[in-house]
């Protein structure tokens, strides 16, 4: 990493800083892992099963991709399996690498970096950085505060065998009770991680990532004892990023390791350590997006100001013991986040210490006959961060303090799950969560803003799955959903209301074979509807529907609106040699009857978007996925229609299309290259933009460019 590249990108002096030094992380690493046999992923699909080297056996603690895929297939609603091994065939460095084709996530860079704009089925609709309503966790250990917020930061993408994403209420059994769900970046282990493994990717702008890898398994020289297996992943990633004052670097470590103590006990440990040093370079006018798109949003910001800077390291153990038909599993977790946030708004340090687990115990047996899974879980999770914020003085420094505060959130998850299989077809799925919340503030410098409020909420749930074929199924399931305020929307105390709803969605996932089994196809389509109550969004609070400065908008709880849309993930391998994949999410989000907004759309959301690639793949030689090694295709991302940006719709934001093209393959048995080059036309255009109240026609600052022409290559060895 450069030196003159860390100085501009510029730290706070006293700032604490934990750092992992290339050095070691060109020895410190985790798998991609090899590719497995793959039946059926609807978000990165493969078509032609092969057996894989190295997955001889199994671990109960970390399922590996194909019991990921099996477990998708059990699930009656919208859920779907990300195969990094297909990310990898271009650049895999920023959430939207990894989801961008995921059926039902809606993900936006905002300027190119680590940071984007996500949600799922309209989840913190209202907010166009950082997030919330959404459970994301690494290897099944979440990496949300207590009370819901979570830093993307704290992810590795490029760690991850395969990705979970389960959408809505579906995702209870990681205690996930939002409209949106669970994301889950699930990393390989010693059974399914290559020994050794070495990636490089640079690219425009100053990008450049180095990864390194090991994994394995230690048995015992004399047949007895324990079996130990590991996975170690090291990355660390650089740019001075496509607009001015977005430079970023990080490095990150995701490690596991496990012990078979015999047949029916074992335990894994996991760890995660995460250094990130981001510059935030705002948003701009549409003016400017036109003219000059590369723009900061103030030239003026010094290198150390209006930046995100994240240290984070968390430690977590899983053990699972197996006694006849019944599954005992019992997790813990602790994560330490250390943030320091200079921002126009104030300096913002916070530091936090978030704990939890969960305790499961699974039974199979016969019910009337037939067969049937009931699990028993509780899911707590504890955190307290000691939050402070300063004012900005002259030269963008560090001014008074204006706030301190320690805020406590506190949850307790009871869930009883039940699988009953009605007959050889059809599954029933109930299952009901009592969940307990406290949020407690307490402020030493606005004792006003403080609180300690206890949210409580039965959610029920209810799904039928029925299988057409072993290879075809469709699916349909009611539930409701519970989110309470997190601290970042409570701290005005207008949204201390819990967010609820009911969802109803169906929908189908497959795979099928046409002309005498020369083509395939796949599909993962779900329709779904969100009836809320007191969701959480941004209103004017000065008596008009124009507010656009800061002070005359607040988040408050709207009594009614309504979510609805399609996520559809589909795809095709023809011929043998013509593979297209497409992403296609609708949505449809309105005010219900507001008394000010009336039935307006929400905005945040484009009413479309498509993503779509159309690969030619040749050679004799296959890839991990039994597919023709050498690929190359264009690639398209298209917004057809303007997203309204404030609650009155009086601006949207442009329609776009933005083209692409990748090609790779391998170098010889062990190593493979890629080139990912996108948006071609060097098309100006905002990827997402902020949201308001009333904006009356004039955003002002409101847009986050897209990024312009940009071309990556890569090389990745495996021995």
């Amino acid at each position: 990493m450069s030196k003159k590249l860390l100085s501009k990108v510029g730290e706070k002096t006293n700032h604490k800083d934990i750092s992992c030094k290339p050095a070691v992380l060109a020895l410190l690493i985790a798998s991609i892992g090899s590719g497995l046999p793959m039946s059926q992923v609807f978000a990165e699909a493969s078509l032609d099963p092969v057996p894989v080297i190295g997955q001889r056996e199994s671990t109960m603690t970390q399922p590996n991709i194909n019991q990921a895929i099996e477990a998708v297939k059990k699930i009656p609603g919208g859920a779907s399996i990300v195969d990094m091994s297909v990310v990898g065939e271009g650049r895999v460095s920023t959430w939207t690498d990894s989801l961008g084709m995921a059926p039902g996530v809606f993900i936006q860079d905002r300027f190119g970096s680590e940071e984007a704009r996500i949600s799922m089925r309209g989840s913190a609709l209202s907010r166009a950085f950082h997030s919330f309503g959404i459970k994301v966790l690494q290897d099944g250990i979440p990496i949300n505060y207590a009370d819901g917020f979570f830093d993307m930061q704290t992810i590795d993408p490029s760690a991850a065998r395969y990705v979970e994403v389960i959408r809505g209420a579906n995702a209870l059994g990681y205690g996930a009770s939002t409209l949106g769900g669970a994301i889950n970046y699930v990393s390989p282990t010693g059974y399914d991680s290559p020994k050794f493994l070495g990636r490089a990717e640079a690219g425009s702008f100053g990008y450049a990532r180095l990864q390194a890898i090991t994994g394995g398994v230690v048995k015992p020289t004399d047949g007895n004892g324990n079996v130990w297996d590991y996975n170690i992943s090291a990355n660390a990633m650089t740019q001075d990023g496509y607009r001015n004052h977005s430079a970023q670097n990080s490095e990150k470590v995701v490690a596991n390791t496990g012990v078979k103590i015999n047949s029916v006990l074992e335990s894994r440990f996991f760890v995660g350590v995460v250094r990130s040093r981001s510059q935030l370079p705002g948003t701009i006018s549409r003016a400017q997006l036109l003219a000059d798109p590369r723009a900061a949003q103030d030239a003026t910001w010094p290198s150390n100001f209006q930046r995100r800077d994240v240290d984070a390291q968390r430690i977590a153990n899983k053990t699972v013991y197996k006694n006849g038909d019944t599954e005992y599993e019992l997790a813990t977790y602790v994560m330490h986040h250390d943030l320091w946030h200079p921002i126009t708004f104030g300096f913002i340090e916070q530091n936090t210490m978030t704990y939890g687990g969960h305790i499961k115990v699974a039974n199979k047996n016969k019910l009337f006959g037939s067969d049937n899974l009931l699990t028993f879980g509780y899911l707590p999770d504890f955190g307290t961060t000691q939050a402070k914020r300063s004012a900005v003085s002259g030269g963008f420094t560090q001014g008074a303090l204006t706030s301190d505060a320690s805020q406590k959130s506190e949850n307790h998850r009871f869930l009883v799950e039940n699988k009953f299989q009605i007959n050889a077809a059809t599954t029933l799925i109930t299952s009901l969560q009592y969940e307990e919340a406290n949020r407690k503030k307490n402020d030493l410098l606005a004792s006003s803003a403080n609180y300690n409020t206890k949210y409580t909420q039965w959610i029920p749930r209810l799904g039928v799955i029925h299988n057409l074929s072993a290879s075809s199924q469709v699916f349909a399931n009611i539930s409701k959903n519970f989110e309470p305020p997190i601290f970042d929307v409570a701290t005005t105390m207008l949204a201390a209301k819990v967010q609820t709803g009911t969802t109803i969605e169906i929908g189908s996932r497959g795979e099928l074979n046409f002309n005498q089994g020369r083509d395939q196809g796949f599909w993962d389509v779900t329709l779904y509807r969100s009836q809320l109550k007191n969701e959480f969004q941004t209103v004017c609070i000065n008596g008009s529907t124009t507010c656009s400065s800061f002070g005359t908008n607040a988040t408050i709880n709207i009594p009614r609106t309504v979510h609805q849309g399609i996520e559809l993930g589909a795809g095709a391998l023809i011929d043998r040699h013509w593979e297209t994949r497409t992403a296609l999410l609708y949505s449809d989000f309105r005010f219900d009857g507001d008394a000010q907004y009336g039935n307006n759309r929400m905005p945040g959301f484009p009413p479309l978007i498509i993503r779509s690639e159309l690969l030619y793949r040749w050679s004799d030689v296959s890839n991990s996925r039994g597919m023709p090694a050498y690929y190359a295709g264009p690639k398209l991302e298209w917004v057809p229609t303007k997203a309204p940006m404030d609650n009155t719709n009086s601006v949207s934001n442009d329609p776009y299309a933005i083209l692409g093209f990748k090609a790779g393959g391998p170098l010889d048995q062990k190593s493979t290259w890629f080139i990912d080059a996108r948006n071609l036309a060097d098309k100006r255009y905002a990827a997402t933009t902020n949201i308001g109240a009333g904006f009356g026609g004039s955003p002002g600052n409101a847009y986050y460019p897209g990024m312009g022409r940009s071309i990556n290559i890569g090389l990745e060895t495996k021995w």
